[in-house]
């Protein structure tokens, strides 16, 4: 159990250190696809092992959800988005460092607290955290609306990583809860930015900031 929710766990935070490495929106979008079916995976084994078959149907939903129908709905709406590199003085490697100190940092706040516990996830709990901490600096650092969302939904997934790691397993019924709710949000937005497109000819910060004054 150790040994698979450790390396399951492992394989998450490397797709999100991806999701900051990419700088192309479709690599971005994979990487996030990535992330969550290795999240599913981590449902799975933890409901196998743990016997609890309603974390195999939240491993499904996961794969639904977050691996097929939400990112449909994002790559909609990026539809027609001129690509772009990297801008000036936006350095890749310096968001990647950033993103290590927040792993870092997660094993700082959380390793002594797991160090002692019982459950056979809680190694791999700082993992799940630092996923958290790299959706949030995501949320603040996008460019633009597109690169928000995406920053929620690895924050998000983080969360879910982390409570299925803390709590050795959520209740089926919650984890569908909360799937509703955040495609209920990405619909939502999906019409923001859709509406700030048509409007504003553009959703990126900068630009939305000069049209601000």
């Amino acid at each position: 159990m150790t040994a698979a929710t450790n390396l399951l766990a492992f394989l998450g935070l490397v797709a999100t250190l991806v999701v900051v490495w990419r700088q192309s929106w479709r690599g971005r979008l994979a990487s996030f696809v990535a992330q969550s079916v290795v999240l599913a995976a981590l449902a799975a084994v933890i409901g196998l092992l743990a016997r609890r078959p309603a974390l195999l149907l939240v491993a499904v939903l996961v794969v639904v959800f977050k691996a097929w129908l939400i990112p449909r709905i994002l790559a909609r709406i990026a539809a027609g988005m001129p690509r772009r590199s990297g801008g000036p003085g936006r350095s890749v490697g310096v968001s990647v460092l950033l993103a290590g100190a927040l792993v870092v940092a997660a094993y700082a706040v959380l390793l002594p607290v797991t160090r002692d516990a019982s459950l056979p996830t809680a190694g791999a709990v700082p993992l799940a955290f630092a996923m958290a901490l790299i959706g949030l600096y995501l949320c603040v650092t996008g460019r633009d609306a597109l690169g928000h969302i995406l920053g929620f939904l690895v924050f998000e997934n983080g969360i879910f990583g982390l409570a299925l790691l803390a709590t050795y397993g959520l209740p089926g019924l919650i984890e569908a809860g909360v799937f509703l709710d955040v495609l209920v949000l990405v619909l939502l937005m999906e019409g923001v930015v859709v509406q700030m497109r048509r409007e504003h000819d553009s959703i990126e910060v900068d630009r939305l900031r000069e049209l601000r004054g």
